[in-house]
C-alpha cells in the first residue's frame, strides 16, 4: 500500500515539475526599453498627483455625490461634472493636456517591433474577451433552458394534482 503511494507521489510531482518547465518555456518577450518602463512609471505617478489634486479640490458636497450608489457611475460623473467650478474643470483640462502629451511622446519612442507587439498583444486580448463574452452567453443560454424545464415540472405537478 505505501509503495503505491510512494509512486503515485513521486508521478504526480514528476507530472507537476514537467508541466512548469513546460509553462516557463512560454515566457513573453519583453517589449518595452528600459527608458520606456521609466516613462510609464512617471506616467502613472503623474495620474495618481493628478488624481489626489483633483480630489483635494473637491468639497464635501462633491465627494458625497461621488459616493452615492444609490445612481448610475454614469450619473454620477453627469451631476458632478455640473457642480464643479472653473478652477476644478482648468485642472482636469491641464490633467489631460499633459497626459496627452505624456502619451505622444511614449508613442513616438517606440519601434515598429514594439508597435506590432503591442498591436498582437492587443489583438490577443480583444479575442479572450470574445471568447468569454461567448462563454457567458452560452452560460445564461444553459441557465435559461433550466429555468424552463423547472417551470415545465411546476406546471407538470399541478396538472397532476388537478387530475388526482
Amino acid at each position: 500500500m505505501k509503495k503505491r503511494i510512494t509512486t503515485f507521489l513521486i508521478l504526480f510531482l514528476t507530472t507537476l515539475r514537467f508541466g512548469g518547465l513546460i509553462a516557463q518555456d512560454q515566457v513573453p518577450p519583453k517589449v518595452y526599453t528600459l527608458q520606456q518602463l521609466e516613462m510609464i512609471a512617471s506616467q502613472k505617478e503623474l495620474v495618481k498627483q493628478n488624481r489626489e489634486a483633483f480630489r483635494n479640490s473637491l468639497s464635501e458636497e462633491q465627494k458625497t455625490l461621488l459616493k452615492d450608489n444609490s445612481i448610475s457611475i454614469k450619473e454620477r460623473q453627469q451631476a458632478l461634472m455640473k457642480t464643479l467650478t472653473t478652477t476644478q474643470k482648468e485642472v482636469l483640462k491641464n490633467n489631460r493636456e499633459s497626459l496627452k502629451k505624456l502619451r505622444d511622446a511614449f508613442s513616438e519612442s517606440l519601434s515598429e517591433k514594439q508597435k506590432i507587439a503591442l498591436k498582437q498583444h492587443k489583438q490577443n486580448i480583444k479575442e479572450r474577451r470574445e471568447k468569454l463574452k461567448e462563454y457567458k452567453s452560452g452560460f445564461d443560454g444553459r441557465r435559461e433552458q433550466l429555468k424552463e424545464r423547472k417551470q415545465n415540472m411546476q406546471q407538470r405537478l399541478k396538472k397532476t394534482k388537478k387530475g388526482v
